[in-house]
Formats: C-alpha cells, sequence, structure tokens
C-alpha cells in the first residue's frame, strides 16, 4: 500500500509543478496585451540591433527577466522592456 500513495504522491507534486511553471504563459482574462522590445548586441556587431513584437503581459514579464544580461567584459547585452 505503500508503494501506491507514493506514486499518488509523485504524480500530484508533478502535476503541481508543472501548473506553477505553465502558469505563466496561460492566457490569463486579466492579462493585457504588451509590447515586448529587445535591443541586442554581440561582441561580432558594429551597431546594436533591435525588434519588437507583441505578446501578454505575463509573457513579457517572464521573458525580460529571463533573458535581460550585460557583460561589460565583451560589451554584449540584451535588454527586454515592456510596454503598453
Amino acid at each position: 500500500m505503500q508503494g501506491k500513495r507514493s506514486t499518488v504522491r509523485d504524480v500530484a507534486a508533478g502535476i503541481f509543478v508543472f501548473a506553477a511553471l505553465a502558469m505563466p504563459f496561460a492566457s490569463m482574462l486579466w492579462d493585457s496585451a504588451a509590447r515586448m522590445k529587445v535591443h541586442f548586441r554581440t561582441s561580432e556587431m558594429e551597431t546594436p540591433r533591435a525588434f519588437s513584437t507583441e505578446t501578454s503581459r505575463s509573457v513579457c514579464t517572464v521573458m525580460a527577466a529571463a533573458l535581460s544580461y550585460e557583460d561589460p567584459s565583451t560589451g554584449e547585452y540584451t535588454h527586454v522592456a515592456c510596454s503598453e
């Protein structure tokens, strides 16, 4: 009987973790559209580049937190900004 409880507990924990990780990417009723602006530069580029796209506010926030960085030693950077 202990084996079945452990399996059920593991499956429940897996479902909880999956839901928690997927939540920022789920479209919520209160989630508004946002313009995501990305500015980046690599060490091989002479000038910085930029692009923008439209996505949900939650996805833009997650992407900004995950992708924004700057390396002063090489001059490489990626900046992600979210706006309405």
